[in-house]
């Protein structure tokens, strides 16, 4: 399908582009939510320090990307990359920013798809803190 190759085109010239960046405070009951939701069992998870796996949920917006001519008929998350450099505790003021970081088609069994990939960085006091590299595929 060439709606898919054009896209992925007019997304490439935007690899590179930022969002601006997002403050947030760490609020011990979004921890404890998280840790409920996913099944953590882990009793710090539940308010004092984040579990791993909840730097995917600091994911910031990206500036405006150029949208196809008609949505793609499935859009699936397909897989993070994390690399944690320190603990996120309740009280914690952190600063994330996301950035296009790649896009390419592959071939599938249902012609092509459109994989994107998102890479926030997040950082507290202008130290990293996490780094996840969000996949995302589509296809027509």
């Amino acid at each position: 399908m060439t709606e898919i190759r054009a896209h992925a085109e007019a997304l490439r010239a935007h690899v590179g582009a930022r969002g601006a960046p997002e403050t947030r405070e760490i609020e011990r009951g979004a921890l404890r939510k998280f840790a409920v939701a996913t099944g953590d069992p882990h009793a710090a998870h539940h308010g004092a320090v984040a579990a791993p796996t909840y730097v995917a949920a600091l994911r910031s917006p990206l500036p405006p990307l150029p949208e196809p001519d008609e949505p793609f008929r499935s859009h699936l998350h397909t897989n993070d990359e994390l690399e944690l450099h320190a603990p996120i505790r309740a009280g914690d003021v952190v600063e994330t920013t996301c950035e296009l970081t790649d896009v390419f088609v592959k071939e599938g069994r249902s012609g092509p798809m459109l994989f994107t990939q998102v890479t926030f960085t997040t950082t507290r006091d202008g130290e990293p803190v996490s780094t996840v590299a969000w996949t995302e595929v589509q296809y027509g």
